[in-house]
Formats: C-alpha cells, structure tokens, sequence
C-alpha cells in the first residue's frame, strides 16, 4: 500500500436539479462555484488494496450567488482495481458524512425553498491517472442532502456539484 494518504483540490459549478436529473444530464448551471481541499487517510484495505476505506476532512468555500464556507467529513469506500489499470489507473469512491454550512446557502434556499446549516453530504468519485503515478485526475458529484427527511423536511434544502480536481496521494 504505502500511499495511505491523499490530496485532492476540486472546484464545481451547482446545478439547479436533483441528483437523478444531475447524474443523466439534465440541468442546467447556476451561479454558484466552490472550491474544496481535501485531506483523506485510508484507514484499511482488502481484497490486495483493491476495496478500501478512507475518511476525509474538506474545507470548502463558494463563490458567485452563494458565499458560504462548508465543512464536510465522509467516510468513503474506494474500489481502485479494474482490468485497463496497467493504460489508466482508475478508482470509483462514495462517501457520506455530515456536513456544515458557515451560514445557510443562498442558493439551496432558492432551489429548495429552505435549507439548514448542517446537512447530510456525500460524494462520488471516479480518478483516472497514469499507471504507477501518485497523481490523478478526480471527477465529482459534491452533494448537500436532507437525506429524505432525516435532517431536513422531505424536498428541502440540499444542491449538487459537478466538480473536477487533482488527486496527489502519498
């Protein structure tokens, strides 16, 4: 293993859609951008590293119609083995933990009709890199959530990111 550590530095653009809608294409941007840095540590690994385990701190900060710091920490599991490895290196993650607004977002309050400071968030991500190399490129869905209901009122409050970043793991 040895590289039980990562950077990742990503920037986004909010999308005015659920994550369904997001995933397949089918929205449009608004104005409102972040840029996070994210420090994960992998904390354990099977199956000869190829599925682990990482937690992440992210400190984020928005730009354009929304000005907010946020503040997440997932716990991710990472599947990092795939037959075209030996061309492009490559690894899926998902991650959930909680997450924190400086202030309630302007623009979940404009799509949702409301929100909270504190919100559920996940992630997922696909790297793809050089083979052998600590460098990668990540490519992200940044999501604030109410997780249906359980922290906020069903259909209020949460966004979705599109993001792409750099990973540096070592």
């Amino acid at each position: 293993a040895g590289q039980d550590f990562a950077v990742t530095v990503y920037g986004g653009q909010m999308t005015d859609s659920d994550f369904g809608d997001t995933l397949t294409g089918q929205f449009d941007f608004v104005d409102a951008y972040v840029v996070v840095g994210a420090l994960a540590w992998t904390f354990t690994r099977y199956y000869e590293n190829a599925l682990s385990f990482e937690i992440e701190g992210q400190v984020g900060k928005w730009f354009g119609d929304q000005h907010n710091w946020e503040f997440n920490l997932p716990v991710a599991v990472r599947w990092s083995k795939f037959p075209w490895d030996n061309y492009v290196a490559t690894s899926l993650a998902y991650g959930l933990g909680p997450s924190y607004a400086s202030e309630e977002p302007e623009e979940e309050i404009k799509l949702n009709k409301s929100t909270k400071k504190f919100l559920v968030y996940w992630f997922g991500e696909l790297t793809l890199g050089p083979p052998a190399s600590s460098w990668a490129a990540s490519l992200r869905i940044h999501h604030r959530s109410g997780a249906f209901g359980l922290v906020e009122e069903q259909g209020r409050g949460g966004s979705n990111t599109i993001a792409v970043g750099i990973k540096y793991r070592f």
